[in-house]
């Protein structure tokens, strides 16, 4: 059963309240060296970092709260890490200065997602219906990194226990971002709150 990938935005403080091209989009924290070039070691925020590899420019907020703009000389991934070096590093007492930074980008920066593959942003507050077109209620979270589930407030749920759909896609078959709408196929005892 084919699984809709859903990229994680959101975690580490990406704009939710702008999501278009210009919103930031967190990159990562930096947590350690790497040589003595001034590459950093960032642990990434994305799910998915193969997204990260053609950014030309970061926000970077100090563990200080100053906030800097930098580019990138170069970044690449190794084991699930992220390598980055800044133009701004010459060496790495240059590049010392960032450990435990968070590094943010524009969303305009990241490579294109693959079919099938949503930004947990865009998908938060879209209404969900049956697939016979009966209004069950609006996204309201994502739960999981690797085994989504689909976190749905009732429509009329003030009060009740939201409920949680696998997000595969013979569950949910169609996820339209644009026409604002998201489609759940409603199972025998799939949609009930004690599910």
């Amino acid at each position: 059963m084919p699984k809709n990938k859903v990229q994680l935005a959101n975690d580490s403080g990406a704009d939710a309240s702008q999501p278009g091209a210009d919103s930031l989009f967190p990159v990562g924290k930096v947590v350690g060296m790497h040589a003595l070039g001034g590459v950093m070691k960032v642990k990434p925020s994305s799910n998915n970092p193969q997204l990260l590899l053609d950014i030309e420019e970061v926000q970077v907020v100090l563990p200080n709260g100053t906030i800097e703009e930098c580019t990138v000389d170069k970044v690449y991934l190794e084991k699930k890490m992220l390598f980055l070096k800044l133009n701004e590093c010459v060496d790495r007492t240059a590049a010392e200065k960032y450990l435990g930074a968070s590094i943010s980008t524009t969303r305009a920066q990241l490579r294109n997602l693959a079919a099938n593959e949503w930004w947990v942003d865009d998908l938060i507050g879209l209404p969900v219906f049956t697939t016979d077109g009966a209004e069950i209620g609006t996204v309201s979270d994502i739960i999981g990194s690797n085994s989504e589930l689909l976190e749905i407030t009732k429509k009329d749920g003030a009060g009740k226990e939201p409920i949680l759909v696998p997000f595969v896609e013979a569950l949910v078959p169609l996820v339209d971002i644009e026409g604002r709408r998201v489609e759940v196929v409603a199972l025998p005892g799939l949609l009930d709150e004690d599910n």
